[in-house]
């Protein structure tokens, strides 16, 4: 280009320019003045020869009279929208006042609409007089023209430099109204990633219920110019009303509430008066606390402690008590609305827990629903498929991988133009991340993330949002709490910590409804699947679209085996023989290692290693975990059971599966060696119930011979299915009910009985009320006395006491329609136990049982006692039967 091509195109620039300028501030827009004091300096530069031009506000906060400023030169400059004699006079009134004189020798307004024609104020004559530098209306006062034409001044060479500078700015700018215009697009790809999830069911959202405490954390963090009302709403209460009057009667000086109500009462409007007004308010927050923690039982380490006036005086002791827990409820609500502030202006919001505690179903949630709910702009990443791009800069070519991304190469450009756009709504531009443990390079991908957050950290209005499993956490990325950022994480380390039994009774009727199971659960089962999710899922997975009808118990073994069945049964056709071998293979290595934690599965078939992605990506029976440190390892996949019990179902299942008619060898040395293993408990139960189940006599003698059989069968027979039960069994639990020895035993069969009501299972509560009614007087006391005492945890209680509290709740169950509630066997044992109760406990059992709307019940529960040795049952018998008195 010759030297006219430059002039043109930069006259073409600059007209653009003053448009843009003049549109934005009619409709309101001033925000691009500011942005324009930057666009400037680089060409103010080359115009005035001033290489070291820098913004003040670099330099210092609010920095006054001038907006650009060179030291080395001299020379600085005040960039405005308004071209009034008015506005150029305080320019100057400030300059001389703040005595800029010292530090330049001349001062530019540049006005970037269109000056006056001139100025003719005498104020402004006097503001020029008194100055110490000199300054000149018409050559001091410029506009866009004015510099246009220093800058057709210019050698070629810096016209060049000019037009390159304006070229590279006006293509970002247009760049980034494409990008706004496309924004919706851009992020319409975070919804399809969303959809992926769902149809792996990853993410299930009928299922999804976080905890209340959770979901207001992240209600904070990410909507912060929405929910800081709560901040307002909680310190508004905040008095010192009820504190002081206590102090007045003590003697001790009253405390001030030095919070500025009219800062508090601010509205901010966008993110940068959001950001201003919280650190206001916190460090407003902090001082008050200082004031009341000393006194509070809350003291931080430091903290000193609240000295009064006179702490020997009667007075200060009277008030004192009250005082303390006054001041500990101010420190609590301050604290909590110290802690919501914090949380709006933290970067990173980080959840670490273990598998299967619902993370992707969380920040699946969190995006789909709430932050398009509230028009928060969001990327969404599953980490897994960061192993798709290029080392080093998987987000950034995640992130650009979007046919409406801009043509951007650097982070920083597209965290510049998030930033920007952010600003420019009022809305933090978040980044999520889901999943960080499914990158496979784990330790080249920690520096490239490590190195991501701090860049995010450098802007104002972008958050980030990053689940991980704890482990992998602990293992790889913990040094992320380590670096000069740390202080704007908050991490969550357990999603279902705070979940409170409402939420647990949503959860399970979600999955239910879900995998549209229909049935109905006794409250064992139900508290069983409520307290433990991966059962609930393995459970639904198990039972998807089927009528289960009452369930009493969950029997675990069969449940596993059903559950791997149904799952393996919808693997791709060329997968399905080889799925249940793998895992064989799986735990056959882990036997051979003695090593049950994890495994490399380094050496496998290829279609065995395609089995084990397909178990990793569902994440419910394998899971993958991280590599060993050394150079032998690298490389490696490693997995483990991502349920401790299925993996000893598994372990169990191979063992049963080998023995033979002749032998069970492998059985016997296998549970000989296992006993000071974690796992021998759960491989022990499974490898008896899989016997019994599959009626193979070696494999259950194997582990009846076991020195500690008795103890386990007393632990495991409930897990027995009625099926497989037997004679056996019975004269097991009598003889356990009959060694008063050992009590946890004891109870332990006595309580599985009881839990039995049905006549269709062979060990139910008439085997224990047989028994009970075979005992003499003193076996029946001692085995009572046995079973109430510590009942429930509640040691230093007496057992006759604990009788009488269940005969109380039956009482009050029973009120409105007598025992009837009740199965005849367990009122049995209830009439058992209730004939050692004290005397008032004894009454009003015996009146429950004459009760006519118990008759009919009562009648058939004596009959199962009837029959009973001990003498005091049978004078609870005769009582119940015992002819009413008539009245005189």
């Amino acid at each position: 280009m010759n030297r006219n091509d430059y002039l043109d195109s930069i006259a073409g620039y600059f007209g653009r320019l003053f448009h843009e300028v003049r549109a934005q501030n009619a409709i309101g827009r001033f925000d691009i003045n500011s942005t324009t004091e930057d666009f400037l300096v680089p060409i103010l530069k080359v115009v005035f020869s001033c290489p070291g031009l820098t913004n003040q506000n670099q330099i210092q906060q609010n920095f006054p009279a001038v907006d650009l400023g060179c030291r080395t030169k001299r020379i600085s400059f005040q960039v405005t929208t308004d071209a009034t004699s008015t506005k150029v006079i305080k320019t100057l009134e400030k300059f001389k006042q703040h005595g800029l004189g010292a530090q330049f020798d001349s001062v530019y307004v540049i006005t970037i609409t269109e000056k006056q024609s001139s100025y003719t104020a005498q104020a402004l004559d006097a503001a020029i007089s008194a100055l110490s530098i000199t300054f000149s209306k018409s050559d001091h006062i410029l506009d866009l023209g004015d510099i246009l034409s220093r800058i057709k001044l210019l050698d070629t060479g810096d016209l060049e430099i000019v037009d390159a500078y304006l070229k590279s700015e006006f293509e970002k700018s247009d760049q980034h109204a494409r990008f706004r215009a496309n924004l919706d697009r851009f992020l319409e790809l975070s919804t399809r990633k969303i959809d992926v999830e769902k149809a792996s069911k990853k993410y299930i959202p009928d299922i999804f219920v976080e905890t209340h405490s959770t979901k207001e954390e992240l209600r904070a963090f990410s909507h912060p110019l929405f929910f800081y009302r709560k901040v307002q709403d909680a310190l508004s209460q905040i008095d010192f009303d009820g504190l002081n009057a206590l102090f007045a009667l003590g003697g001790e000086p009253p405390l001030v509430v030095e919070i500025d109500r009219n800062v508090l009462a601010e509205d901010p409007a966008t993110c940068a008066q959001l950001a201003t007004w919280s650190k206001a308010v916190g460090d407003a927050v902090d001082w008050e606390l200082a004031k009341v923690r000393p006194l509070s039982w809350v003291r931080e380490s430091g903290d000193p402690a609240y000295v009064p006036r006179d702490k020997e005086s009667a007075a200060w002791s009277i008030i004192r008590f009250r005082a303390e827990s006054i001041a500990t409820g101010l420190a609590w609500r301050l604290k909590d609305a110290l802690t919501l502030i914090h949380l709006m202006q933290k970067k990173l919001f980080l959840v670490t827990s273990m598998a299967g505690q619902g993370k992707t179903n969380f920040i699946c949630d969190l995006v789909e629903n709430q932050f398009q709910a509230f028009g928060i702009p969001c990327i969404f990443i599953p980490a897994r498929e960061l192993n798709s791009y290029p080392a080093h800069a998987r987000i950034l070519s995640f992130i650009s991988n979007n046919r409406y991304a801009p043509s951007f190469t650097k982070l920083h450009e597209f965290l510049a133009l998030f930033d920007s756009i952010a600003k420019d709504i009022g809305k933090p531009f978040v980044i999520a991340i889901d999943g960080i443990n499914e990158v496979k390079a784990l330790d080249e991908f920690n520096d490239e993330l490590r190195d991501f957050c701090d860049a995010v950290c450098q802007y104002d209005f972008i958050k980030m949002v990053i689940t991980c499993r704890s482990e992998f956490f602990g293992e790889k990325y913990a040094s992320i709490l380590e670096q000069p950022y740390s202080d704007q994480i908050h991490r969550v380390t357990d999603l279902r910590a705070k979940m409170s039994d409402a939420s647990k009774d949503r959860l399970l009727s979600a999955y239910l409804r879900h995998f549209k199971i229909r049935g109905s659960f006794a409250e064992r089962p139900a508290d069983f699947l409520k307290n433990d999710l991966l059962l609930l899922r393995i459970f639904c997975e198990r039972h998807e679209e089927q009528d289960v009808g009452r369930v009493s118990e969950i029997y675990k073994g069969d449940l596993f085996e059903e559950f791997l069945k149904r799952k393996f049964g919808a693997f791709p056709e060329p997968l399905r023989a080889k799925a249940f071998p793998t895992l064989v293979k799986i735990v056959t290595r882990m036997l051979d290692a003695d090593d049950y934690a994890k495994l490399s599965v380094r050496g496998f078939e290829a279609d065995e290693l395609q089995v084990v992605q397909h178990l990793v990506a569902d994440e419910i029976i394998l899971r993958q975990e991280v590599p060993e440190q050394s150079l032998g390892s690298f490389g490696d996949i490693v997995v483990s059971f991502t349920y401790d019990e299925l993996r000893d179902f598994v372990i169990a299942y191979k063992l049963v599966e080998e023995v033979t008619d002749s032998t069970a060898a492998a059985l016997e040395q296998v549970l000989s060696r296992l006993p000071e293993r974690p796992i021998y408990e759960g491989v022990y139960k499974y490898a008896y119930l899989l016997a019994r189940k599959s009626r193979k006599p070696l494999a259950v003698s194997a582990c009846e011979v076991a020195k500690d059989f008795v103890e386990h069968f007393s632990l495991n027979i409930n897990l027995l299915p009625p099926a497989d039960q037997n004679d056996d069994d019975a004269a097991r639990c009598t003889a356990i009910l009959g060694d008063l020895t050992v009590p946890r035993r004891v109870k332990r069969i006595a309580f599985f009985l009881l839990s039995r009501g049905s006549g269709d299972e062979l060990l139910n509560n008439l085997l224990l009320v047989s028994h009970m009614n075979g005992l003499d007087s003193e076996r029946h006391s001692r085995l009572v006395q046995t079973l109430f005492s510590d009942a429930y945890g509640y040691g230093s209680r007496d057992w006759r006491q604990e009788i009488g509290i269940l005969i109380d709740d039956v009482w009050e169950a029973s009120s409105e329609e007598g025992i009837g509630r009740y199965v005849p066997g367990w009122l049995a044992f209830f009439l058992h136990a209730a004939s050692h109760a004290w005397w008032d406990g004894q009454e009003r059992a015996v009146a429950m049982f004459r009760s006519p709307l118990s008759h009919e019940h009562s009648q058939y529960v004596i009959s199962l006692i009837r029959g009973a040795h001990a003498d005091r049952v049978q004078a609870v018998i005769a009582e119940i039967e015992a002819p009413a008195e008539v009245e005189a």
